[in-house]
């Protein structure tokens, strides 16, 4: 009793099987945590590096060591490209600015792509007690147009010059509809202006169009500035518009259009083609001593090249940034630039457009408008530019510059 008999003796071959059987389990089953465990701590490092990532991007750019910047210009761009894609009317940098004047309003600086440029130019027509009179190329925001309609209907007096091409589009129609005097420019040349004024005070103008792709999509700037006397050259030329005169027939100049406001910022309006803007142009380039930066939908001049690449050859840091689409063209400057010594770049905007016509010289002068650097601004479009001297102002487009050289602010 209690030994075993043949009959119960499992045979040995069955047995090592069951063993190994056994131990194969037990192995996977340590195989499978373990592995379960290592997704679980891959997962956790992706994390911590993602969220690392994120905190890095937004630590200014300018507290970045150089040899962290091709990192830092990564996840700042990967940031804003998916949020771009998320929520495009988000703000995704810091695209709105305001510089003090010493006795005066605040200049406002927008840049786009961004929502804040077109709430802006909203907030700007509601506050508007008894006139708006806009010059702009393009216009396809109906909240702008539900602006200059509510404007109207509380008895501000709008009046609207724009070009022939974009005569009829629906939300200019909308402001026609509402009685609002439109008046197009009727030539094949362009009325290429976005200036606005509003209660004879405030002068809004850049190179943003008033359009979806101009707010969305393209790198683009606006300004609002107080004062009466900028305003008042800007309505000189308004009127000359409005009264069917547009091209070389708006002969009306304002080289007298130089004021400062509140007695510390130097501020010089001028329009083309009556003004000679391109000659102007040469002599602020000219006195450039360290650095010129240039953003630039269009170029075709090849006086301008010439004197960027003379600055460049005398030691002066020069780079300019382009138009991916424009900068092929036939008459396009940038690779008679590149090979002379100027740091050329096409803009990474490729949703958009480098829409920008902007130069900054030395940190202090600032340069924008509606001006092309094209043979076609200065002889035959209706265009206005501002020569500005103000460090601060000029610091705010250096780092839209920087965001658009590295391509950071997030496209669509």
């Amino acid at each position: 009793m209690g030994r075993s008999t043949g009959k119960n003796k499992i045979p040995k071959k069955i047995a090592d099987q069951a063993v190994r059987h056994a131990a194969g389990k037990v192995k996977g089953k340590a195989i499978r945590t373990a592995a379960k465990h290592l997704r679980g701590y891959m997962l956790a490092a992706i994390l911590l590096l993602g969220a690392a990532g994120i905190g890095f991007s937004y630590v200014p750019e300018e507290r970045i060591p150089d040899a962290l910047e091709p990192v830092h210009t990564f996840t700042l761009r990967t940031r804003n490209n998916v949020i771009a894609k998320v929520a495009p009317d988000s703000s995704r940098y810091d695209d709105t600015a305001v510089v003090p004047v010493p006795n005066s309003t605040p200049v406002k600086l927008y840049f786009a792509p961004s929502p804040h440029i077109r709430e802006g130019l909203c907030k700007l027509i509601d506050s508007a007690q008894s006139s708006v009179d806009i010059c702009i190329y393009d216009l396809d925001l109906f909240d702008v147009a539900r602006a200059l309609t509510d404007a109207e209907k509380r008895g501000v007096a709008v009046r609207v010059v724009t070009d022939t091409d974009n005569f009829k589009l629906q939300a200019v129609n909308r402001l026609k509809d509402a009685k609002i005097p439109v008046v197009p420019d009727n030539r094949p040349a362009i009325m290429h202006n976005k200036f606005v004024v509003v209660d004879a005070k405030y002068v809004w103008t850049g190179s943003f169009n008033f359009t979806i792709n101009g707010s969305r999509k393209n790198d683009n700037n606006a300004l609002i500035l107080e004062s009466p006397q900028l305003a008042a050259c800007y309505q000189t030329k308004f009127e000359e518009y409005f009264s069917g005169k547009f091209g070389p027939k708006a002969k009306r100049k304002t080289n007298g259009g130089k004021v400062v406001i509140g007695g510390t910022l130097p501020v010089e309006v001028m329009f083309s083609p009556s003004d000679g803007v391109q000659k102007r142009l040469l002599e602020e380039l000219a006195k450039a001593k360290h650095s010129v930066r240039m953003m630039a939908f269009s170029f075709t001049a090849p006086e301008v090249a010439k004197e960027l690449t003379s600055l460049a050859k005398r030691g002066v840091s020069v780079r300019c940034l382009f138009d991916n689409g424009q900068a092929h063209g036939k008459y396009s400057q940038n690779k008679f630039l590149g090979r002379n010594g100027v740091a050329v770049r096409l803009a990474p905007n490729r949703s958009g457009k480098m829409h920008h016509k902007v130069i900054i010289i030395d940190d202090e002068t600032v340069i924008t408008g509606s001006y092309n650097f094209s043979r076609n601004a200065e002889r035959s479009n209706d265009e206005n530019i501002l020569i500005i001297k103000n460090k601060e102002i000029a610091r705010e487009f250096n780092r839209e510059f920087r965001r658009c050289w590295r391509g950071t602010k997030g496209y669509l």
